[in-house]
């Protein structure tokens, strides 16, 4: 089968990662992470990419870069294979060493961007390899909070978003740290399956810029509009963590109780319609996952699911409802709205 062509054009920033083959370690000693990443400076000086943050892991690595002439398969093909031969010539062994074909993921927003820096920062720290991002040395974080850094990593961005967060004074490691940093403790996991949901899906339009730190009423629009355009198959992209989205309604709940939603001849518990509704609608769920995280068969889930896009559209005091349920649970998921950089 053909594989297809990667969303890679002029300008496009990219998620980017990939493993040692069987899960087998990619990088042993320290040295060969600054190998590689001596690779990769290669393909910045060659204009092929720019490097805005990265993290080498022992088994694989993440990479937040940006393509400026839509070669970013180029530059990554070629550091890939210039690190497979520096690691087998050096141990004397020969066959694969990288999994394959590296996974990349268009960003399409600035705010999902500033969310996969923590991400991507975040990978030691969940290994509890360091108790502070900016411990460890393979990362673009230790980098960043050290004042000046390599040539090949590219800093305005980064820097501009701490300076456009209101933080006082010129760039330091503690603004760093307090706009992107991660540290033993943080909610590691809510933020791990936004990732990976992320990742997986097939989606592309972003609605992160309209709906992260928006009021409710503008939520429920977009809700609305989602389930006016929802063919019942195709989730959109996740903007939200099902950990985050449960504990929401948790806290409405302890605060407002249950409520019963009316729909025709039909009584409705409204935290179960929300609860399913949204975990398909807004974290992205597969049916599968649904009913993994709901406890649902997967008819019943269907079922709630469709009542809850009708009912969105009939029931304005279940759509306001239901939108200030999701407005924290997306605070939670991606933080609040990181301020834009003015060109």
């Amino acid at each position: 089968m053909a594989r297809k062509p990667r969303f890679d054009f002029p300008g496009t920033w990219h998620h980017v990662t990939n493993r040692g083959i069987a899960k087998r370690v990619l990088f042993e000693t320290r040295s060969d992470g600054r190998y590689f990443l001596s690779r990769l400076a290669k393909q910045v000086r060659a204009g092929r990419i720019e490097v805005h943050a990265f993290c080498l892991m022992t088994t694989h690595f993440h990479l937040l870069v940006r393509s400026p002439n839509g070669e970013m398969s180029e530059a990554m093909r070629r550091a890939q294979n210039d690190y497979s031969r520096y690691f087998n010539r050096k141990r004397q062994r020969d066959g694969s060493l990288i999994r394959g074909r590296f996974f990349s993921k268009p960003v399409y927003s600035d705010q999902y961007r500033h969310t996969l820096i923590r991400y991507i920062d975040a990978n030691p720290v969940k290994a509890s390899m360091v108790k502070h991002s900016f411990e460890y040395e393979l990362g673009s974080a230790f980098l960043f909070t050290r004042g000046r850094g390599p040539r090949w990593l590219s800093r305005e961005w980064v820097e501009g978003e701490v300076r456009a967060s209101g933080r006082e004074g010129p760039f330091s490691a503690n603004n760093y740290m307090s706009v992107f940093g991660v540290t033993e403790g943080d909610d590691l996991e809510c933020l791990e399956l936004l990732i990976e949901a992320r990742l997986s899906s097939t989606a592309q339009e972003d609605p992160l810029e309209d709906l992260v730190g928006t009021a409710p009423v503008s939520i429920q629009r977009w809700m609305r509009r989602k389930a006016l355009l929802a063919d019942g198959h195709r989730p959109g992209l996740p903007v939200c963590s099902p950990i985050a989205l449960r504990d929401a309604l948790e806290l409405h709940g302890a605060r407002c109780g249950d409520w019963l939603v009316k729909d025709g001849e039909r009584t409705w518990s409204g935290t179960d319609l929300a609860w399913l509704g949204l975990l398909r609608g807004l974290c992205g769920l597969s049916w599968k996952e649904v009913v993994s995280w709901s406890g649902f068969c997967e008819s019943k889930a269907r079922r709630f699911v469709e009542a809850h896009g009708r009912i969105l559209l009939s029931h304005g005091e279940y759509a306001e409802r239901v939108a200030r349920i999701v407005s924290p649970a997306i605070e939670r998921s991606f933080g609040p709205r990181s301020q834009p950089v003015r060109e």
